[in-house]
Parts: structure tokens; C-alpha cells; sequence
């Protein structure tokens, strides 16, 4: 009887496992069933639905042939100007660049609400509806950087640059107040620039943007190589870094407005009613990023305020390597954000929660094994990577793996929300998250030492995930209900 019992239970288990293989290589094959250069007819249900795919997949195939430029480009220049530069100004430029960094969050979210509006208009075939959305979120994007150029030009003579860089010269001092400049110039204009690819990415041709990056990306290194070679200074060689992605940039708006010149940014298009709209959404988008920001870059702070400074290290380095893995779930996601959009705008409801099924049945399973390789394979790699400086605990590891799965999850569930223009729940869920994270953080990590930081983390996610996912039903029917294109 029991191994009748048993081969029952086999049996099943099999079964179950041939179903799940069987449902896994379902969703791929409808996604690889798709991929080819040439556009899918977009007059049919069924065309509109394999163009979606396309886009999604050319979209992430640029996003990581745009990083693995990135990387490359980073393993040349990195040695390289940190010879010539030398330790402290190498320093500085790295300061420099983390404070632009810092600053990324100054369009107010204004960007991510245009990537809205613009699926949208696309959904409904509005291009007029279209151009107003681009002029006003234009407009308002030239506005902010105005503001942000008057308020750093009044306030520039009066920074202590000796004090903010921590430097012992002041001609280093003034080296690297010049090189703010040049970086703080290139952000100022590159606020407004942005629109370009934002249309882009609404528009779900994000490749394109990925592609022309990768190409600055090159002609930054060249650019790089040939001020060192010149042995200019670091405002010279921090221009030098950025004409690559200005090139990129500019190639990319004069490509995408020679297509469809009617998209052009006009002020006369510009409205307070679209330019409400994308504010609205943008400041929602704004307190949820910055939330998240402050929730999880505190981290390293609260490892290096109770535990020191060099306990730090001993988490920033694996998370590093888990966070690749996060980086790759994002570029797969991401694409399907303003796909998402455009068929929630075409009231293609059956379309947009099959593919969510889809996306989040293949996220959970595939950040379930590459979070388990990550897991047993991170001792040999750190071996290799750092020699013996860096050897964490398993439970670190375990909690970092288990991490990993709960953030893929998450933004699988976030794109479809951000779509779907459900962002005001997210932002005050993001809220509650940030600070609960830190504050179980310290708790945790007072007690358990630095994998404490993971499990507030992991804690303060599921907290929040059980009323989204309980929600989402709800936010289902609220999209289905609401009225259709005029």
C-alpha cells in the first residue's frame, strides 16, 4: 500500500512539473513566435498584439546591448583615468557625478507621466491629442530647467567647494567646481532634451534611444582617450565623457522628428489641461520613486552607522551582484509599461491580462532559478572577484536570493499598475514602505547584524504587496469600467 502511495504521489508531482514545463515554453514560444526587424500589421487585433511583443523584446534586446556598451566602455576608462587623474581627483569626479546622480529626480516625474500620456494617444490613434501632450510636457520640462539654471548660477559663487569635495587643495578644489559646471550644464539641458526619448519609450520604440546610447557610449570613450591624450584637465575630460551621450541625444531628436515631424514640441500646442494631467501623474510618480530611493539606498547607512564602515562592504558587494539580476528583470519589464498603456487606451482589456499573467508566471519562475544560481554560485564568484576580502554569510545570501524574487514580483505587479495609471495607491504604499523598511532595518540589524537590513526589506515588502495584490481585482474592474476613447 505505501508504494502505491508513493508512486502516486509521483505520479502527480511528475505531472505537475510537466505542466509547469509545458506553461513555461508556452509563454516563450508566443513571445519568440514574434520577433523579426519587420513591423507586424497593426490593423488587427492579432497584429497589434504580436507589434506589442515586438517592441517589448527589440526594447529590451537595446537595453542590454546599450549596458553591456556601458560596462565595456566603464572596464576601459576607469583604469585608465584613474592613472591619470590620480586618487583624489579621481575621487572628485566620481562626487560629481553621484551628487548629478542625486539629482535625477528634478523633472518631478514629469517624464514618466508624458510616457503615459503619450501610450495613451497612441491607444485611441489621437495624434493631435499626441502633440499636446508632448508640447505641454515639453514646456514644462524647458521651465524646470530654467528654474534649475537661474537658482545654480546665483548659487554657485557662494558654495564652499573646499568643504562639499573634502579636499586639502583649493586649486583641486576649484579643478572640480569647474567640472560641476560642465556636468551641471549638460543636466540642465538634458531635463528638457529628455522628451525624446520619453516620446520614444510612450510610443514603445524604446530600442531606438537604447541603441543611439550605446553608440555615444563609444564616442564618449573616444572622446575620453583623446583628452587624455591631450593631457587636459577634469572639467575638459568631464566634457569630454558627456559629448557622447549630447551626440546620441541630438541624433535621436533629429531621427525621430524627420519621421514624424508632427511631434515637434510647439509652444501653441502646449495646454493647461494636458499639462495638469502629466503634472498630476508626475508628482505621484515623483513621491514614489523618492520613496523607494530613501527606503533602500538607507542601507548602507544604517549598516555603516551601527555596524561601521567596513560591515559595509561586506553587504554593498554581494548586493551589488544581486542587483544585476534586478537590473535584467527591469530591462525585461520595463517595455511592457507603455504596451500596457496603448492596450488599456485601446480598451484591448484581454490582451493586457494575458500578458500580465504571462509576465507575472515567467518573472516568478525565472527570478526563483537565477536568484538560486546566484545564491550558491556567490562564495566561488566572490573568491574570485575580491580574493578572501569579502566572504558573507549564507543567511545573507538565503535573504538576498529571497529578496530578489519579492522585488521581480513587485515591479512585474508595478508596471501594469503604473500603466494602468494606478499610481497614487503605489505612492502611498511606497510611503509607508520606506519607512517601515528603515525602521525594522535598524531593529534587525541591531540585533541580527547586517542581514538585517535584507529582512526589513523583504518584511516591509510583503507588508505592502498583500492589499496590492488583494487590489488588484478591484483596480481590474475600475479599468474596464471606465469610458471608453471619445
Amino acid at each position: 500500500m505505501h508504494n502505491v502511495v508513493a508512486d502516486t504521489g509521483e505520479q502527480v508531482d511528475t505531472r505537475v512539473t510537466s505542466n509547469m514545463y509545458q506553461r513555461i515554453w508556452s509563454c516563450i514560444s508566443a513571445f519568440l513566435a514574434v520577433i523579426r526587424l519587420k513591423s507586424w500589421d497593426t490593423s488587427t487585433e492579432e497584429g497589434r498584439s504580436k507589434e506589442r511583443y515586438r517592441r517589448a523584446f527589440l526594447t529590451t534586446a537595446a537595453s542590454f546591448a546599450s549596458r553591456g556598451a556601458t560596462l565595456l566602455t566603464s572596464l576601459i576608462t576607469i583604469p585608465l583615468t584613474l592613472r591619470y587623474l590620480g586618487a583624489e581627483r579621481y575621487g572628485l569626479w566620481i562626487i560629481l557625478t553621484s551628487i548629478i546622480a542625486a539629482m535625477s529626480i528634478a523633472d518631478l516625474g514629469i517624464g514618466n507621466g508624458l510616457v503615459n500620456a503619450i501610450a495613451e494617444a497612441d491607444g485611441k490613434d489621437d495624434r493631435h491629442l499626441a502633440r499636446e501632450y508632448v508640447s505641454s510636457g515639453f514646456y514644462m520640462l524647458v521651465l524646470i530647467a530654467v528654474t534649475m539654471a537661474l537658482m545654480g548660477t546665483f548659487a554657485f559663487p557662494f558654495i564652499p567647494w573646499l568643504r562639499v569635495f573634502n579636499v586639502t587643495s583649493i586649486a583641486i578644489a576649484s579643478e572640480g567646481s569647474k567640472a560641476f559646471a560642465v556636468l551641471f550644464a549638460w543636466f540642465v539641458v538634458n531635463i528638457p532634451l529628455g522628451v525624446v526619448a520619453r516620446i520614444q519609450t510612450g510610443l514603445q520604440r524604446g530600442y531606438t534611444p537604447q541603441i543611439l546610447s550605446a553608440v555615444g557610449g563609444c564616442v564618449s570613450l573616444a572622446g575620453v582617450l583623446f583628452a587624455i591624450h591631450l593631457r587636459a584637465s577634469l572639467p575638459l575630460l568631464v566634457f569630454a565623457s558627456t559629448v557622447g551621450a549630447v551626440f546620441a541625444i541630438l541624433l535621436n531628436g533629429a531621427l525621430l522628428f524627420k519621421a514624424q515631424p508632427w511631434l515637434l514640441p510647439m509652444f501653441r500646442l502646449a495646454s493647461l489641461r494636458s499639462a495638469s494631467k502629466i503634472l498630476k501623474l508626475g508628482l505621484l510618480f515623483f513621491v514614489m520613486q523618492t520613496a523607494i530611493a530613501v527606503g533602500y539606498t538607507s542601507d548602507n547607512i544604517v549598516i555603516g552607522q551601527i555596524l561601521g564602515a567596513r560591515a559595509v562592504a561586506a553587504y554593498a558587494v554581494p548586493q551589488k551582484l544581486f542587483g544585476y539580476a534586478t537590473i535584467a528583470l527591469m530591462f525585461s519589464l520595463g517595455p511592457l509599461w507603455p504596451a500596457y498603456g496603448e492596450a488599456i487606451s485601446r480598451r484591448d482589456y484581454a490582451w493586457a491580462k494575458r500578458t500580465f499573467r504571462r509576465s507575472m508566471f515567467l518573472t516568478f519562475f525565472f527570478t526563483i532559478a537565477l536568484n538560486t544560481v546566484l545564491v550558491i554560485a556567490c562564495p566561488a564568484i566572490l573568491r574570485h572577484w575580491t580574493g578572501q576580502a569579502i566572504m558573507p554569510q549564507y543567511s545573507l545570501l538565503l535573504l538576498l536570493g529571497i529578496w530578489g524574487v519579492i522585488t521581480g514580483v513587485s515591479t512585474a505587479v508595478s508596471m501594469f499598475l503604473n500603466a494602468a495609471g494606478i499610481v497614487r495607491f503605489q505612492a502611498s504604499l511606497a510611503v509607508v514602505m520606506a519607512t517601515m523598511n528603515i525602521t525594522i532595518s535598524i531593529f534587525l540589524t541591531r540585533r541580527i547584524g547586517i542581514s538585517g537590513v535584507v529582512a526589513g526589506s523583504i518584511i516591509a515588502q510583503i507588508i505592502i504587496m498583500i492589499p496590492t495584490l488583494l487590489m488588484l481585482p478591484v483596480f481590474i474592474r475600475k479599468i474596464q469600467a471606465a469610458p471608453g476613447p471619445a
